[in-house]
């Protein structure tokens, strides 16, 4: 997936859920405790996937997430359905965060259970406290792969 598709996905999830681009704004450079906080956030969510702990997944989701999504068990409903390589990966790697259009998005290739390799883009919001918490996700395929 090239930039273009990548901000044409940022587009939609901020047209579909307006309060998304209401975010606090992103320091620059961020800090390393802020890189490591945001990995740390991703990792928990993926162990609670792992352990279908829908509270605690549902936990590190930012607040226009939960808005839309209501309660955990509809969010790892969804997850389960939309989500199966970030649900259930075999592996996967965190690549450099990076900054398209103002969000901050923290890549981590995934390793799915059908074997098919996947990006899954982590739009990260800073919150009033200074924590950070998950904004969105969004699956990008490789190119010439099927998922």
């Amino acid at each position: 997936m090239n930039v273009k598709s990548i901000l044409a996905a940022l587009a939609i999830v901020f047209l579909l859920h307006p309060a998304a681009a209401q975010v606090l704004a992103v320091p620059d450079p961020l800090a390393a405790e802020d890189i490591a906080e945001i990995r740390n956030i991703i990792l928990g969510q993926l162990d609670a996937f792992k352990a279908d702990d829908a509270e605690k997944a549902f936990s590190y989701a930012a607040p226009n997430i939960k808005k839309i999504f209501q309660n955990p068990e509809i969010f790892l409903h969804m997850v389960r359905k939309s989500y199966r390589s970030v649900y259930r990966p075999q592996s996967f790697e965190f690549r450099p965060v990076e900054r398209i259009e103002g969000n901050l998005v923290q890549p981590l290739i995934v390793v799915g259970p059908t074997g098919i390799t996947e990006t899954a883009l982590y739009i990260m919001e800073p919150q009033p406290d200074g924590s950070w918490m998950i904004g969105a996700c969004i699956m990008a395929h490789r190119p010439g792969e099927d998922t």
